[in-house]
């Protein structure tokens, strides 16, 4: 069976990982799109896509957007859009989700499980289909500690937020219908800038720190959250985007599921050290206990002042590490491994430097 799309549904357009992710699938074969947008996000997906035929001239009249919404019976998608995707898809990524770390549980709900199961049911109406790839999280593994494999899901674990148990539940739907639905489950850790650009639009994760040493005087000491010991899993977008390519076309991928983390991760003192040695500031004293730093940050002031919402903190000093076997033994013979962050770590901040608008729309 031959894995080259007629035409590709694709949820999450047009944000930054699925923008990536269309480049590089036009540079490759110029395939068909269809892009299931939100109605205020129609505006900004056509003026996308423009801006990718002028870069992509291949990518002309390859592409339409139907507006629809995940929270709506049939994804809010007209008549006419629903026909031309079930006659001519045969390739459907789910990015889209609510990735917001303070999320309500109601509006989690609807949109990353309710959403999913709406795709889930499309997806079964689709004669042509050959793959669904599914954009999970790591961290539907929650509150456990140790190590995550990537055959583990519902442990009875229990979630530090709304979103990952969201995620979790959305999951576990797309599990319970693999056998129907020939599917690829991606789990991404923590997604940060390009390695070789530091290009990016999300201010948020580790960014959230590394704007705080940069407004803050460079003789100012800082001190670690907690003992600073856990793993500080990130990878940055172009190894995610071609490892998530790669995987959605391996024959032998359906049907399972790919940490796409770090195996080696530095511990979050050691980004800290790496971060004050690139930006020339004070070296890091000591540490603060979690608990302080957390009841701090829940003062308003303090936030406005930090800019470091207090949900981040607990991912700081949580002792969990990603199994990555089914990554490393599909993608070790195609591909390079993840690079190392203290690689590319430079190149991130000097690109958050150079554009510091990154930083005024960061969401959690």
């Amino acid at each position: 069976m031959s894995l080259t799309p007629q035409s590709i549904l694709m949820t999450g357009f047009p944000g930054f990982i699925a923008k990536r992710l269309v480049s590089e699938m036009i540079r490759a074969s110029a395939p068909r799109f269809i892009f299931l947008v939100q109605h205020q996000q129609v505006f900004a997906a056509k003026k996308l896509c423009d801006a990718l035929e002028l870069q992509y001239p291949s990518f002309a009249n390859r592409w339409t957007i139907a507006a629809g919404d995940l929270r709506a019976p049939g994804l809010g998608l007209t008549p006419e859009a629903h026909t031309l995707i079930r006659e001519t898809v045969d390739s459907v990524w789910h990015l889209a989700a609510i990735y917001d770390l303070a999320v309500s549980a109601a509006l989690a709900y609807e949109v990353n499980v309710e959403g999913t199961l709406r795709v889930l049911d499309l997806c079964e109406e689709l004669p042509l289909l050959k793959r669904l790839i599914y954009v999970s999280t790591c961290y539907v593994a929650g509150d456990r500690q140790g190590t995550a494999y990537e055959d583990e899901l519902d442990l009875g674990q229990g979630f530090k937020n709304h979103y990952e148990s969201t995620k979790c539940w959305a999951e576990k739907h797309v599990q319970r219908r693999w056998e129907r639905i020939p599917t690829v489950v991606l789990r991404p850790s923590i997604v940060v800038g390009d390695s070789t650009t530091g290009e990016t639009v999300k201010g948020d994760g580790p960014y959230f720190i590394m704007q705080l040493l940069m407004r803050l005087p460079s003789w100012l000491p800082m001190v670690n959250v907690g003992q600073g010991l856990a793993a500080a899993n990130v990878v940055p977008v172009d190894w995610l985007v071609d490892a998530s390519l790669r995987l959605s076309e391996h024959p032998d991928a359906a049907g399972k599921v790919f940490h796409l983390a770090d195996p080696n991760p530095p511990s979050s003192r050691e980004v800290l050290d790496q971060l004050t040695q690139i930006l020339g500031r004070a070296a890091v004293l000591g540490h603060a206990p979690e608990t302080w730093a957390q009841k701090l940050l829940a003062q308003r002031h303090v936030q406005r002042l930090t800019r470091i919402p207090p949900e981040v903190f607990v991912y700081f000093n949580h002792p969990i590490s990603f199994d990555t076997n089914n990554t490393a033994e599909l993608l070790a013979p195609i591909t390079a491994p993840c690079p190392q962050l203290s690689s590319y770590l430079p190149r991130l901040v000097s690109y958050a430097q150079e554009h510091p608008e990154i930083f005024k729309g960061a969401t959690l």
